[in-house]
């Protein structure tokens, strides 16, 4: 009711009002209306990590047209009629340059006229940073690099260069991602970096900087090592690293000669690193490679290069040697034959080795087998022998097949006394025959040529034993002299002529010296003074050998003493050696006087032929030169 009277009260007093003041006040109504909503400026936040838009009604939004370079607009939610658009609840900003911090205007309006004519107060903030700290460690190369940026940015494109290599860089949920894998980099290496970002053909440079690629990662340790030979029975290989692994690729192969077969093996990582697993046991007696293609590493590193591991799977155990030579084994020696590897615990050895000649099992111990020898006697043969049946720890066989024969020490050695000084005479004793040939060096200790060939002659009766007559022996004493051999001196430690001692029926002790020169006392106090010329003399008073061979230098002549055959046996012994033969020729055996010597002696006191031989040198041994001539008189 009470609004029914408030019209009617409104329409009376319009009907008094003139209507000049009725169009009057409708205008300004209007102009108020169009002021308030065209002339303010509408103020629009820019917006980098999406569109730039606004709440705003525009009447047939066709019509429309923006005012300002920086940015263009459009129209958004549209209201259409048969294609026909109507009505547009919403206006939308594109940059068309590169925005800068602060208010750029732009102004929309029907046929880009005054009337209707709205202005845009568009405030950009400041630009996104990037956060550069990515760049003070070294960066991987083949994996994206994420670098953070301060708010999203849809705006800009950002692109990463080194040295030259450009690749692009995503902006995503205030990160960017540069696709640094494309860039074919070298791990661990230095390289100058830009970061840019750009919109249209405006670029502008954010980093620059040295920056250094993250060093490869590197295996560091294996189950399996380079070029071993396995004698498990592992399935598995196990790799560390130095650096914690998430990805590899990998494989496992048989290798025969230049081919490669691939085996079905499982790659994958573990915490200590990764294992490659067989599918199956490897077959043994053959060669494998391990090859790992590639790795990741928890910091986007790999491996500098491809990593091969070659290795062999061994066969059964089998004989890498034995502590006994082909000759000259020691009387009681044991035998160790020594293996690749340790051979079973459990497994009976009496059914794979087969023995001969006196010698008897004595045991095993990890990768041996020992052999006792006790029971073979002096320069007797034994054998040993291997069938294929021996096992491992791991239980793999058959490549144990084995055989070897030996011979026993064919000499004994005996002191037969010592020296002023203390040092053992030894004598060397070979075959078991009642006629003795004694042969004897370094009397005289500066001439070591004799000691050497005496040394020899003992390498050389070992090895032909068996050539030794069944009715003979052969004694052999390499030095007469020890004390002077070890100080280089022709006489002994006593300062005493060893071959001017002898108890001869010229014995002097006054002598002079092989240049003729007074020697007092060179002869000793007495005769047989000296401990060494007892010992060599005591040794042929038991022996009574069929002949003495003494050993001198350095004339390269040969004399006999003339006792028993020592004539014949010199003639034979110059004719074979080629040393010129002085017997009973004193004056052109020796051009000093000589006295007490062993040869005299071995004469007048045993009656025992033997023969002097002065060597063509002081140092070498002449060996092959005698070697005839020694075997001659052994056999006559």
């Amino acid at each position: 009711m009470k609004v029914k009277q408030t019209l009617a009260h409104a329409g009376a007093w319009l009907k008094r009002v003139p209507l000049k003041y009725v169009f009057l006040s409708g205008f300004l109504v209007i102009v108020g209306v169009y002021a308030a909503l065209y002339l303010p400026n509408k103020s629009v936040l820019f917006s980098y990590s999406g569109t730039t838009c606004v709440k705003h009604v525009l009447l047939f939004p066709g019509l429309y047209k923006r005012d300002g370079a920086d940015y263009s607009a459009y129209a958004t939610g549209e209201v259409k009629v048969g294609g026909f658009s109507l009505a547009s609840t919403g206006l939308c900003f594109e940059p068309q340059k590169a925005p800068k911090p602060g208010v750029s205007t732009v102004a929309v309006a029907p046929f880009g006229g005054v009337f209707g004519k709205k202005n845009f107060a568009i405030g950009v903030p400041n630009s996104v940073s990037v956060n550069a700290r990515v760049f003070d460690k070294p960066i991987p190369i083949s994996k994206s690099l994420a670098i953070e940026l301060s708010d999203t940015d849809k705006i800009f494109s950002y692109s990463l260069v080194m040295d030259g290599r450009e690749t692009a860089c995503n902006a995503e949920e205030k990160q960017l991602k540069c696709e640094v894998q494309t860039l074919g980099l070298d791990q661990g290496k230095p390289y100058n970096l830009e970061l840019s970002r750009s919109f249209k053909s405006e670029e502008e440079k954010l980093t620059e900087k040295q920056v250094m690629t993250l060093s490869a990662t590197k295996v560091t340790d294996s189950s399996v090592k380079g070029g071993e030979t396995v004698y498990s029975k592992p399935k598995t290989v196990n790799f560390t690293f130095d650096k914690k692994i998430t990805k590899v690729n990998a494989s496992l192969v048989r290798v025969e000669g230049d081919s490669r077969t691939p085996l079905t093996a499982e790659a994958k990582v573990t915490d200590a690193g990764i294992e490659i697993t067989a599918a199956e046991d490897l077959p043994r007696s053959a060669d494998y490679e391990v090859k790992i293609d590639s790795v990741e590493a928890e910091d986007g590193s790999g491996l500098e290069d491809v990593y091969t591991l070659p290795f062999k799977m061994s066969g059964g155990p089998k004989v890498t040697g034995i502590s006994v030579g082909k000759t000259g084994v020691p009387v009681g020696a044991t035998a160790v034959i020594t293996f690749d590897q340790a051979i079973s615990e459990g497994q009976d050895i009496g059914k794979v080795v087969s023995l001969g000649g006196g010698a008897t099992i004595a045991g095993k111990k990890e990768n041996q087998i020992l052999v006792s020898l006790a029971k073979v006697p002096k320069c007797g043969d034994f054998s040993i022998e291997l069938n294929n049946d021996l096992q491992s720890k791991y239980d793999i066989g058959g490549n144990s097949a084995w055989k070897f024969g030996s011979r026993m020490l064919c000499h004994t050695v005996g002191t037969i006394g010592v020296s002023s000084k203390g040092r053992p005479i030894n004598a060397y004793y070979f075959g078991n025959g009642p006629r003795t040939v004694l042969f004897t060096g370094a009397i005289h200790g500066n001439e070591v040529s004799t000691k050497l060939l005496m040394d020899r002659w003992i390498q050389d009766l070992e090895a032909n034993a068996r050539a030794i007559p069944a009715d003979k022996s052969v004694v052999v004493v390499p030095q007469i002299n020890p004390d002077g051999v070890a100080s280089g001196s022709r006489t002994n430690a006593r300062n005493i002529d060893l071959n001017r001692n002898f108890g001869t029926s010229d014995w002097r002790k006054d002598i002079t010296d092989v240049n003729n020169r007074p020697f007092p006392g060179g002869g000793g106090e007495n005769p047989m003074s000296e401990p060494e010329v007892n010992a060599i003399a005591g040794l042929a008073s038991r022996l009574r050998p069929a002949v003495i061979l003494s050993y001198h230098s350095i004339g390269g002549i040969l004399a006999a003493n003339q006792a028993g055959a020592s004539n014949s046996l010199a003639n034979q012994y110059s004719q074979l050696s080629g040393y010129r033969n002085t017997t009973g020729q004193t004056s052109d055996t020796f051009e000093y006087a000589v006295s007490g010597t062993a040869d005299d002696w071995y004469a007048e006191r045993l009656g025992v032929a033997s023969i002097l031989i002065e060597l063509g040198s002081h140092t070498s041994p002449q060996f092959e030169r005698n070697q005839k001539a020694m075997w001659a008189m052994v056999n006559s």
